[in-house]
């Protein structure tokens, strides 16, 4: 009993804190390094850039070490939080979230990438943010948002990546929530038998 009363408790405003800290910061150093780009003159003289996604192989190699980089917030909290998954999945929901929020789009013109939206169903370049938010984060949409679809044909669509977005951030939120549950019931049960 003793060995538990003397861990170092973890409230549930010091979990959110770290796991809100660690996620989003992330996140937004991912969005920073996704929306990078690498521009060079051409043998013609013109200047070319291309985007870091565009050079580590667009979305069939780049997408899923993306996606396997969000497992970093996540390891650091279980290194943290050991035994807690729960706070894991959290820290890698939260930082994809992040990532596929309108931040994105808001990197990509601080870095002089064009965003896009469809005109008469062809992709467009806009620097328009409220365009393009409209276009990519669509409820309803059942239109591709992407010009190269991954990981499958017609994917995704605006309504798919809106609602996993909402979806990672709802669930994050209620995994952090549960976890603060289970170290209440805990407590309760060491204060008890302490009686």
């Amino acid at each position: 009993m003793q060995l538990h009363s003397q861990k170092r408790s973890w409230s549930k405003k010091r979990i959110f804190v770290v796991i809100i800290l660690i996620a989003v910061g992330y996140g937004i150093w991912f969005n920073y390094l996704d929306s990078a780009k690498y521009c060079y003159q051409d043998n013609t003289n013109n200047r070319k850039c291309a985007d870091i996604g565009g050079i580590l192989g667009n979305n069939r190699i780049y997408q899923p070490w993306n996606i396997i980089g969000h497992c970093l917030p996540g390891l650091f909290l279980l290194l943290m939080t050991p035994k807690k998954w729960e706070l894991f999945v959290a820290g890698v929901l939260l930082s994809t979230a992040v990532m596929d929020s309108p931040l994105w789009g808001v990197m990509r013109l601080a870095h002089n990438l064009p965003l896009w939206h469809s005109v008469n169903g062809n992709f467009e370049d806009t620097t328009n943010i409220t365009d393009w938010i409209v276009f990519y984060y669509n409820p309803i949409g059942t239109h591709k948002v992407w010009k190269d679809s991954w990981p499958i044909e017609g994917q995704p669509t605006a309504a798919l990546i809106f609602w996993s977005v909402v979806a990672r951030a709802v669930i994050a939120i209620l995994l952090i929530i549960w976890q603060e549950t289970q170290e209440l019931k805990k407590n309760k049960i060491i204060i008890k038998n302490h009686k």
